[in-house]
């Protein structure tokens, strides 16, 4: 009875579980649909399958949405020129997805990734209801067109494919598109801002479209005709986004493109990034629905206006000159960002950058304005063959400039910061630091080299479909190579005129292999290249050596400085610097023993924190030791650790203490913020040895989380030896490590799903031995 019970039981748990498995016809799922061959590159005339075994097919070859009044498929479709064939199938209960392949016939070969969209033609060039027709409301005497078509913001849904340059699509969906931007619509190749939508069939282009070091899916992408560049150099935005790589702003990321729109070849577009709030989001780990973004005065596009109103009110009313008042608005903007923003506009001689503006900033307590780059295409000569002697910094702060392009409202900010020493001091030498590095001839031909490179072989067929001048497009590259040379030399004489800086200072840098030069905690110097630059005499600068791990510092060689200092104030009264760091091999008696066990980065509640494990069975004292990332500095002041115990060092007392009321041995005061997801931290001696050294690259994250060593006897700088533990952290105790482990987590997977399998297939021969009487 016992037995037979068993047997029973377990066959109606197994036939539960198969009742419980649907099949392929109990779902609601659309019918199948299938194109053989594939949409893709063909040399030669190619025919097309479509294959549906239950339904009806119905396709279109012009790119509109098939319908079933659309013409039924009865055999294999041949195709000698480029095609969208979009096509659905239909039975009496349901229908499939509405899908499309494009067929590029005998095209020519590209290093760029090729994007194909397939919509309604009469949307688009219906003379009276088309998009990207004036149509019959447009107002023809004025210039801009008002009431034509081409203004609309109303979205359609159209049919995406996205090639790679290897020929590979990498994605195909119905997305949504809207016309973009301003008066480059009045171009006949005109700007589309493509959007994923769940209706649409898929919430994000999910393809990391720019590389791997940028995002790895999109809401918006934008196809932009190069904006007011459209049929000059069309290279002039991303050159200028490209320069600021390595400045504290969020700018856009770009890639070239050719695009087709119904199988005809619609031309290069710039595949960049649409500014918004998934913009920001995507770029700065921050909710898309906790933040206030604003663009030009007060045009609202998400959150509220009444920080911004508040902020903009104080500096109104406020001397900024005064210390204190200026230290409450570096409390409420980002200053290193605002100033890279500025600098890179005024560099730019960026005609239309006065009040077109984009700023946000997260909706926390302590949330600080940011400025973002984007639409810089006015710049580097656009409209004007010698606009390199331009004086922009004088533009950028007028204080009765006309309503458009810079009113007073918009250049109020800086001319106030600007009231303020420190602020102007440290505004003169990050320009000056700028004009030197990023700014330089040599790094500004660099990247125009490269972009030529990459757009010269492509863009005879792109000049050819619109009846452009290849004239007039090498005229505008002349252009950004004069300006590029011209550039630094004028911007320094405006400089010289509006801070009163005294005469230009010269300077050579050079360093030992072992370590590199940190100039105004902004440019550091390796040994692999020497530096050349050009400072003002009323502004001194600040010079750091900063040793590699394994390294310490030993001397300057062409200076004099009381003690040998590591770091010191440069005053510029000789007309030339020339000076060399030395480092040399330094095994710190540390070294290994004093080591960084967690990090917490950009931490909303406790604030940035780092922990210090002492492995030694010695008290170490770590007064006037320093922490450094790549730019920053800072000295730890009295402190010291016991054998196998823990010094913190937090940013903000009053939040790390809310968070960790029990904490001991803990330092306030940490002088910079650490980077979420990527980041450099080192750990010096009072005498400038490196004892520590970290580096670390996370992807991007909306959550708490800190970097903890697996073990502090493993070495720290093996990226495999640290963890992300969510959460806040656990500063003066020993990491969790067992928990985050990889390692561990999948043996512990596989050992799990072992056991599982065993125990089935014991329980499978018990009861086939059962079956069988032997037990």
């Amino acid at each position: 009875m016992k037995r037979s019970t068993f047997t029973i039981l377990f066959l109606l748990a197994s036939l539960l579980s198969w009742s419980q498995t649907p099949s392929a016809d109990s779902l609601d799922l659309p019918l199948e649909l299938d194109f053989i061959p594939a949409g893709g590159f063909y040399l030669d005339n190619v025919e097309v399958e479509l294959v549906a075994p239950q339904g009806k097919i119905y396709y279109t070859l012009d790119g509109s949405k098939p319908t079933s009044r659309s013409k039924p498929y009865q055999g294999p479709i041949k195709l000698d020129a480029t095609t969208v064939i979009r096509a659905v199938a239909i039975n009496e209960d349901k229908t499939s997805l509405l899908l499309g392949n494009t067929y590029f016939i005998d095209e020519p070969d590209t290093d760029f990734p090729v994007i194909s969209l397939g919509i309604s033609p009469y949307l688009l060039f219906d003379p009276y209801q088309g998009i990207f027709m004036q149509g019959s409301r447009a107002v023809d005497s004025l210039w801009q067109k008002p009431g034509a078509n081409f203004w609309t913001r109303r979205e359609f849904p159209l049919h995406v494919e996205i090639y790679e340059s290897d020929g590979r699509c990498v994605y195909n969906n119905m997305s949504g598109f809207r016309l973009f931007g301003g008066m480059s619509r009045l171009f006949p190749q005109k700007s589309l801002a493509l959007v994923a939508r769940n209706r649409y069939g898929q919430k994000r282009f999910d393809y990391p479209i720019f590389g791997k070091d940028g995002p790895d899916k999109f809401k918006y992408l934008v196809l932009r005709n190069s904006g007011s560049d459209f049929g000059k150099s069309h290279i002039r935005d991303i050159l200028m986004t490209n320069l600021v790589n390595d400045f504290d702003l969020d700018k856009q990321a770009s890639r070239p493109s050719h695009v087709y729109i119904n199988g005809t070849y619609w031309g290069i577009f710039n595949i960049r990034e649409k500014v918004n709030r998934y913009f920001v989001a995507d770029h700065n780990d921050v909710d898309k629905d906790s933040i206030d973004l604003i663009e030009h005065r007060l045009t609202l596009k998400r959150g509220s206006k009444r920080e911004y109103l508040r902020f903009i009110e104080f500096v109104e009313q406020n001397d900024l000159g005064n210390q204190r008042n200026y230290d409450y608005i570096a409390s409420k903007m980002e200053i290193e960002n605002y100033m890279d923003h500025q600098i890179a506009q005024i560099y730019f001689d960026n005609q239309d950058a006065g009040g077109n503006i984009k700023f946000w900033r997260p909706q926390t307590e302590d949330g600080r304005w940011r400025w973002i780059l984007f639409d810089t295409d006015w710049g580097f000569g656009l409209h004007q063959h010698d606009a390199y002697k331009n004086n922009s910094l004088a533009f950028h702060t007028e204080e009765d400039g006309p309503s458009w392009p810079n009113p007073p409202w918009s250049t109020l900010l800086l001319r106030k910061l600007l009231d303020n020493q420190d602020f102007r001091q440290q505004f003169v030498n990050r320009f000056a630091d700028r004009l030197n590095a990023a700014f330089s001839e040599e790094t500004v031909m660099a990247q125009y080299d490269s972009l030529y490179q990459m757009y010269a072989p492509e863009m005879p067929r792109h000049l050819q479909r619109w009846r452009l001048s290849e004239r007039k497009w090498k005229n505008h590259l002349n252009r950004i190579r004069t300006f590029a040379a011209e550039r630094p030399t004028y911007v320094r004489m405006h400089m010289m005129d509006k801070f009163n800086t005294g005469g230009q200072r010269e300077l050579h840098v050079e360093t030992t292999s072992g370590g590199s030069i940190v100039i105004n905690n902004n440019l550091r110097i390796r040994s692999d290249k020497d530096f050349d630059g050009i400072y003002f005499e009323n502004y001194p600068i600040h010079i750091r050596a900063v040793p590699d791990y394994g390294y310490r510092f030993s001397h300057w060689e062409g200076i004099t400085l009381e003690d040998n200092q590591r770091s010191f104030e440069l005053q510029l009264r000789k007309h030339q610097y020339i000076f060399r760091a030395v480092f040399e091999p330094f095994a710190h008696p540390l070294l290994g023993q004093v080591v960084i066990n967690e990090v917490a980065p950009l931490n909303k509640k406790s604030g940035d924190w780092i922990e210090i494990y002492n492995h030694t069975k010695k008290r170490v004292t770590l007064t006037d030791w320093v922490i450094t990332d790549l730019k920053n500095e800072w000295t730890i002041p009295q402190a010291a650790i016991d054998p196998n115990d823990y010094l913190v060092i937090c940013r903000d007392s009053s939040k790390f203490f809310s968070q960790f009321p029990n904490a001991y041995n803990v330092v306030t005061g940490l002088g910079f913020g650490i980077h979420k997801r990527k980041e450099t931290l080192a750990l010096f001696s009072r005498l400038g040895a490196v004892v520590d050294s970290i580096s670390y690259e996370v992807p991007p994250s909306d959550s708490a989380f800190t970097l903890s060593l697996l073990l502090p006897e493993l070495d720290n700088a093996d990226p495999e030896n640290w963890a992300i533990r969510f959460g806040e952290g656990s500063p003066n105790l020993p990491n969790p490590y067992f928990l985050e482990s990889t390692i561990r987590s999948t043996q512990t997977l596989w050992l799990q799903m072992g056991l599982a399998a065993t125990v089935l297939v014991l329980c499978v021969v018990l009861l086939v031995l059962r079956s069988k009487g032997h037990i």
